[in-house]
């Protein structure tokens, strides 16, 4: 069942400001900007510093009814509005691998690691820290086994994982990004 939106041209003029845009779909000036720069919705764009966009109440509606029934087309990139993220990984984050080439070079290169590591060889096969790990294993992105007071990550399991999932990390170790930048060496 999709919202109705259409109580918003009651509230708003025909045509609103960059302002009322991020105070109506609840989100920050910057991912504003970013939305209306990149044509998620229609806008006039004056170009200048202040009051540069005009945007049509209907377009917004549009956008917002759009966002509620197919949230995963209108997806921004992966922590391009986090202030804690470093913009040297979003380029990686971006360029799609071939995963199945990966996964040949990760095996090569794990190649002398156990089959079932634990949450320390996992660190250092990835950059990431313990808790990191933890997070992927509670969370049921990577399998992980109990055992003994100690999880058990079967090693063709992260290798799937960095190979088909992890690219979606938006801060990345510098270990993974290390691999990234060998495995596009090939």
């Amino acid at each position: 069942m999709t919202t109705d939106y259409s109580y918003l041209r009651d509230e708003y003029p025909e045509i609103i400001s960059q302002d009322q845009l991020y105070r109506i779909c609840r989100i920050s000036k910057r991912k504003a900007t970013w939305i209306l720069e990149n044509g998620y919705i229609p806008c006039k764009d004056s170009g200048k510093k202040t009051r540069r966009f005009k945007i049509q109440i209907d377009d917004v509606i549009i956008y917002l009814t759009k966002l509620e029934k197919y949230p995963e087309s209108l997806q921004t990139p992966p922590g391009i509005f986090s202030s804690r993220t470093k913009f040297r990984s979003i380029k990686q984050m971006q360029e799609p691998i071939d995963s199945d080439k990966f996964m040949i070079m990760l095996k090569k290169r794990w190649s002398s690691s156990p089959d079932a590591l634990t949450v320390d060889d996992t660190v250092k096969l990835t950059g990431y820290c313990k808790t990191t790990v933890s997070e992927w294993i509670a969370k049921k992105k990577l399998f992980g086994v109990w055992y003994y007071n100690k999880y058990l990550i079967p090693k063709d399991c992260l290798i799937e994982y960095m190979a088909t999932k992890a690219h979606r990390i938006c801060q990345k170790s510098q270990k993974h990004i290390d691999l990234l930048r060998q495995f596009q060496k090939l």
